[in-house]
């Protein structure tokens, strides 16, 4: 997606352009991956690594220490937190509408993910299509607010474009790498998706499934704008979407009498309207124990933090010059790819947690 970053209605015409960036959740995603394993391979040492004296302590520390610190890790010795962390192997990938896609669209990306990915952008070509554009800001309560630029979610724009496939050009990326993959998508979801739902046909390509261990799922449902509420027919539709990815996981455990792990991470509204009921809590399916699939969720709860079945983590703050968030859009996308990626590197659900958290705030303050 193109942003146009600032409040359309108070922009200069004449700041507009200066305002644009090529963003959108997907790259601020990809970039949340790479920090992540930055962090937690090249900064902290993992509890198993204290030595005696520090495992006594983290054992025997007090009740507010342990909240306020869960990761347990004290900084590794030696490490220059001013040097650049190596390149992750992270690979961001979108279709795109070469339409409205200039080289210059190309150098920003570029500009944003390969000082901290290993591998180029993946982008998906039609050439039949544009790529969305969207006006974005936050108020003063850092609520943020978007709306589509010139027929953007049409079919010449994003309800067209993420239709097209995009498991073949991964699979071809993947061809000379015989790891395990990590999959994190975000999603249109809810009765009437754009793109009718098909942005999610990689998760049912049975191939990449095989290949996949770990898949990360952010649903997009969108609130009444009035209410603030997502309706429970929108939230029926995201719990069918996570019920068929579930089987279609489940189907390729089989093929290799393997376990997988599905993590959806939905915002406050979606949790509300598709998971809080305890008839559809994905935690209580009455088949779950014959699947070879872990399934589980940690909700994103804006300036609350965010929260598990069993714990409430609470949101980081940083501060910058005047106080203020340079951009607070994309924190969460940002957190729900750092929580994907540390779990399935092993970390535990609070220590991933409190890690996607910290690359949420620092995303919001410096974005």
């Amino acid at each position: 997606i193109i942003d146009k970053y600032g409040d359309p209605s108070i922009t200069e015409e004449s700041d507009k352009d200066e305002g644009i960036t090529v963003g959108g959740g997907g790259p601020q995603a990809a970039w949340a991956s790479a920090a992540a394993l930055a962090v937690r391979e090249y900064y902290l040492l993992p509890t198993n690594l204290l030595d005696t004296k520090d495992k006594e302590h983290s054992e025997t520390g007090s009740e507010s220490t342990k909240s306020n610190y869960p990761f347990m890790r004290r900084r590794k010795q030696n490490i220059d937190t001013s040097d650049i962390p190596p390149k992750q192997p992270v690979t961001f990938v979108a279709p795109i509408g070469t339409k409205n896609w200039p080289e210059s669209s190309q150098a920003a990306l570029d500009e944003i993910l390969l000082s901290v990915l290993d591998n180029p952008p993946l982008l998906v070509r039609s050439d039949e299509h544009i790529t969305p554009t969207i006006n974005i800001w936050h108020d003063e309560n850092e609520l943020v607010h978007w709306m589509p630029v010139d027929g953007s979610f049409g079919e010449e724009g994003a309800n067209g474009l993420w239709k097209v496939p995009t498991a073949p050009s991964i699979l071809q990326s993947i061809s000379d790498f015989s790891g395990d993959v990590i999959l994190h998508c975000i999603l249109e979801s809810g009765c009437k998706p754009t793109g009718e739902g098909l942005d999610a046909s990689m998760l049912f390509d049975p191939v990449l499934m095989e290949r996949t261990t770990v898949v990360g799922i952010e649903p997009i449902v969108f609130p009444d704008e009035e209410s603030g509420v997502v309706s429970e027919e929108n939230g029926k539709a995201v719990l069918d979407l996570i019920h068929i990815v579930e089987a279609a996981m489940n189907s390729s455990c089989e093929e290799r009498n393997s376990n997988k792990l599905l993590i959806i991470t939905p915002d406050r509204p979606c949790y509300d309207a598709a998971f809080l009921h305890p008839s559809q809590s994905i935690k209580r399916s009455s088949d779950m124990q014959q699947k070879q699939i872990l399934t589980e969720m940690v909700t994103r709860n804006g300036a609350n933090g965010s929260f598990t079945e069993d714990a409430a983590i609470p949101c980081a703050s940083l501060r910058t010059a005047d106080g203020t968030p340079v951009n607070p859009t994309g924190a969460g996308n940002a957190y729900s790819a750092a929580f994907v990626t540390c779990r399935a590197h092993g970390d535990t659900v609070l220590d991933a947690a409190a890690l996607a958290t910290a690359v949420g705030a620092v995303v919001c303050e410096y974005a």
